[in-house]
């Protein structure tokens, strides 16, 4: 028998690996108690249901994602660039967990600031503005760019695809170059102070 006292965190720990490695599909009251090595019926008083043990991992999943993009801040030379390696990645080494975050119903993403919501990290934006002297506004309208771009190379590795690191890494500077542009043109005269840049060191995903 399962016992009784159990916490949370061990709940959604062992439902997140199911997740991981079946698919969030596979997600069962069942699973998750063999799992933590709980009985299943406290899942439904602790969390409301099956729903809620949902929603709750939904929010587990991205405290992982954070974790991810933390450990992996400094993996380009800036935090932004990392941070879109980071999706990538995630992609590529975790696509169920991927397919969970962003590909099924429980993103509930009904638009473009929801879905910004849901992808984008802390202090992104600040540094974006900083590195390259962009109003709040031109920065966030950056980010957004870049996340949706990244965003469509990363849902296409996570089903299989598969580029060379210089073909991607290739797209996605001249993508940013471009979305930089634009961000620069719409800042008020005198807002954006910071040079081009070419490098394909600076900021390229979300």
């Amino acid at each position: 028998m399962g016992r009784q006292r159990f916490s949370e965190d061990e709940v959604l720990d062992a439902a997140l690996g199911i997740v991981m490695r079946d698919g969030y599909k596979s997600v069962t009251a069942r699973r998750v108690a063999d799992a933590a090595g709980c009985s299943a019926q406290p899942l439904y008083s602790r969390f409301g249901g099956m729903e809620g043990l949902m929603e709750s991992l939904y929010e587990r999943a991205l405290e992982w994602v954070a974790e991810y993009n933390r450990t992996h801040a400094h993996d380009a030379q800036t935090v932004f660039a990392s941070n879109g390696l980071a999706h990538i990645r995630i992609a590529q080494e975790k696509p169920r967990l991927f397919e969970f975050l962003y590909h099924s119903r429980y993103m509930g993403a009904g638009s473009i600031e929801q879905l910004f919501s849901r992808v984008s990290q802390p202090s992104m934006e600040e540094e974006i503005s900083a590195c390259y002297m962009l109003t709040p506004v031109a920065a966030h309208a950056l980010y957004i760019d870049m996340i949706v771009y990244t965003h469509g190379f990363a849902s296409i590795l996570a089903v299989g695809a598969r580029f060379s690191d210089g073909e991607l890494m290739e797209h996605l500077n001249s993508a940013f170059e471009s979305f930089l542009e634009h961000a620069r043109s719409s800042c008020p005269n005198g807002e954006a102070r910071g040079p081009r840049v070419r490098s394909p060191s600076c900021a390229k995903a979300p």
